[in-house]
């Protein structure tokens, strides 16, 4: 069984006023380098990893042009899911960047049992989750990501983050 669920934050959740980024003036030179569809980076994680992907997903993002505040919030919102396929998706992970007609797009399979509850949550508050300190990872990457995509299959998950670039 395969369960696909889509969650759009959409482009008019920037907080520039209207201007989705008003500080990139050297993103266009940028992104004309780097052809729509082109692999920014292909990597295999485990629980080791995790800190140089974060750091190796920093760099390849602002490389295409995405800028503050919003670079940080997709950096951490592949990190968390990242970190849930260690945790729960059998202690490594694969993840895949690559620029997109729109941006980019960002996908981290697992090969774990899969969720036992694959939709995200939709509200705007934080999840209830009795003061655990876990919980929140799936929730806080759909809330920071411009669009996020939850595929589970048999033998895993995959999550697609999407960030805008304009």
């Amino acid at each position: 069984m395969i369960v696909s669920v889509i969650l759009n934050r959409g482009i008019g959740n920037d907080d520039n006023g209207g201007d989705p980024a008003p500080h990139r003036e050297h993103a266009n030179d940028t992104l004309a380098l780097i052809p729509a569809g082109a692999t920014l980076l292909e990597h295999p994680f485990t629980m080791s990893d995790l800190a140089r992907l974060r750091l190796l997903v920093t760099r390849r993002a602002e490389d295409a042009g995405l800028c503050e505040p919003r670079l940080s919030d997709f950096v951490l919102a592949v990190h968390e899911v990242a970190s849930n396929a260690v945790v729960h998706g059998g202690g490594k992970g694969r993840l895949h960047l690559a620029l997109a007609d729109a941006g980019l797009r960002c996908a981290i399979t697992d090969s774990g049992p899969g969720l036992s509850c694959p939709e995200p949550c939709e509200s705007a508050s934080l999840p209830d989750t009795d003061e655990a300190e876990d919980g929140r990872g799936l929730w806080l990457a759909q809330a920071l990501a411009d669009r996020c995509e939850v595929t589970v299959r048999e033998n895993g998950t995959t999550v697609t983050l999407v960030a805008f670039l304009s």
